[in-house]
């Protein structure tokens, strides 16, 4: 489609001329990647020719309002409902563009009524009222000798001191493992973990750099030495291994095994899920449970269920790293998968009430939503709920 026939579609709407399936072309393109330039230019063009009869807006306020438009494309991507499902549109130039139109659909409405009379309210479908935060960066250090460190709690900077190795506290995300130079150092093991509406980043005495979703752990030496690079996780972790092909780093996950020499994947290996699956992102794996052995190339995905067979299968890396990126984002996934990562994140009970809803979801929202801006995108798409306390009940 050529950018011509872009430009002219955002005329027309603007104009309030377009046709129904003018919109939808419209809703189309803007979901290109390959048109962003394009719509960042046509959204920076319209908004300039915008004018409000009667001066109602000052300069300032009139770029406030745009330089908002901007940030809500950065931070929240919008879904449209459909047939019951969520189709995630992608990229902040999309988000801005809906936003965008959204502002001027208001704008055309109230215009179009008599000045004289009132406003009316518009009946919006009921939402759970309560207000539960997004989690957020909070995690729990235990040293060796078994004291705690409360992370989200403590001051930047150096913490403590384990033999050779000091540990800093970079900032409030983000701690870190100054291995020294010492000729034979004590090895001493620590444990990171992120509580229930948590998530945190460390960055291991070697350099790599770990990243751990909610309700999640790793477990660690404070200095590497030997043949291998030795660590444990549970619940979700994404992995940048410094590449060091003198010292395998091996993670070991409930029976599993996983060895790398340096490499960028992540391992979600949760009690409540169905499998543990390590999907690679670059570089190569080798995953291991048992007498089973298999490689994985980047874009793969290995699940190992209760039984202990891996199955190799293509991965939906988008869909995978969303939380590492601040997203719930989900492809054709039913009702249990979402609600258990909202669960992880929000630090909620889940519960259902009656017959579990059918049909499967797609789409993304931000985790920094708190839960009832989440459950109201989810509502659109049919499904209902109440909540009590910290209890989120489904509702048939």
């Amino acid at each position: 489609m050529s950018q011509s026939r872009l430009a002219y579609l955002f005329k027309v709407y603007f104009n309030e001329t377009a046709t129904a399936q003018e919109r939808d072309e419209l809703t189309e393109l803007l979901m290109q990647r390959e048109n962003d330039a394009e719509v960042q230019s046509l959204i920076t063009e319209t908004w300039q020719n915008f004018k409000v009869p009667g001066n109602q807006f000052t300069k300032e306020q009139s770029e406030d309002m745009f330089a908002k438009i901007l940030a809500k494309g950065k931070a929240v991507a919008p879904i449209v409902t459909h047939n019951k499902k969520f189709f995630f549109i992608p990229g902040r130039v999309a988000a801005a563009a809906i936003v965008l139109i959204a502002v001027f659909g208001t704008w055309f409405w109230l215009k179009s009524k008599p000045v004289q009379q009132p406003i009316a309210q518009v009946q919006k479908k009921a939402t759970p009222k309560a207000v539960i935060a997004p989690g957020g960066d909070k995690a729990v250090l235990t040293l060796a000798d078994g004291s705690v460190i409360i992370l989200d709690t403590t001051r930047q900077g150096e913490l403590i001191k384990q033999g050779n190795t000091k540990v800093v506290r970079l900032n409030t995300a983000t701690l870190a493992y100054n291995a020294g130079t010492a000729s034979n150092p004590d090895v001493v093991y620590n444990t990171l973990a992120t509580p229930v509406g948590g998530q945190y980043q460390v960055i291991l005495p070697d350099g790599s750099k770990v990243w751990l979703n909610a309700s999640s752990s790793i477990h660690f030496p404070t200095i590497f030495k030997g043949k291998e690079r030795q660590v444990s996780v549970t619940g979700e972790a994404y992995f940048e291994v410094a590449k060091n092909a003198a010292m395998p780093f091996k993670i070991t996950v409930k029976n599993m095994e996983v060895e790398v020499l340096g490499t960028h994947f992540d391992i979600m290996a949760y009690d409540d899920e169905s499998s543990v699956n390590t999907t690679l992102l670059e570089g190569s794996v080798k995953v291991s449970e048992g007498g089973a052995v298999k490689m994985l190339v980047p874009g793969q995905q290995s699940l190992v269920d209760k039984t202990g067979a891996i199955k190799i299968e293509a991965a939906d890396v988008e869909e995978v790293m969303a939380w590492k990126n601040g997203w719930f984002q989900f492809n054709s996934a039913d009702i249990q998968t979402v609600m258990r990562q909202i669960s992880r994140w929000y630090n909620v009970e889940v519960a259902y009430e009656g017959k579990i809803p059918a049909g499967h979801f797609t789409g993304a929202v931000s985790r920094n939503n708190d839960i009832s801006q989440v459950l109201k995108i989810m509502q659109d798409g049919g499904v209902r709920f109440k909540i009590e306390g910290r209890k989120l009940i489904v509702l048939a």
